[in-house]
């Protein structure tokens, strides 16, 4: 996560102006399955990392972090 925010941070000094371009960030997280409920615990911190990368404009200039994830279903 940590090099995809750097490249970000050098992309986001190349990007245009206007509309916030998408930077989307992919996981997998065990959300349905009976072996281990980690994932729902696992989702609420990488929200609130994004909420606070998100809040600053400079830090990824012309970018917006989302994400994504698999639900890797363990059983």
């Amino acid at each position: 996560m940590i090099v995809a925010i750097l490249f970000a941070h050098v992309a986001g000094c190349l990007a245009l102006e206007g509309e916030p371009r998408e930077l989307r960030l992919l996981g997998m997280l065990p959300m349905t399955g009976t072996a281990w409920p980690g994932g729902s615990a696992c989702l609420v911190p990488v929200q609130m990392a994004l909420a606070d990368v998100n809040a600053y404009p400079n830090l990824l200039h012309g970018y917006n972090l989302t994400y994504e994830y698999i639900d890797t279903m363990v059983c």
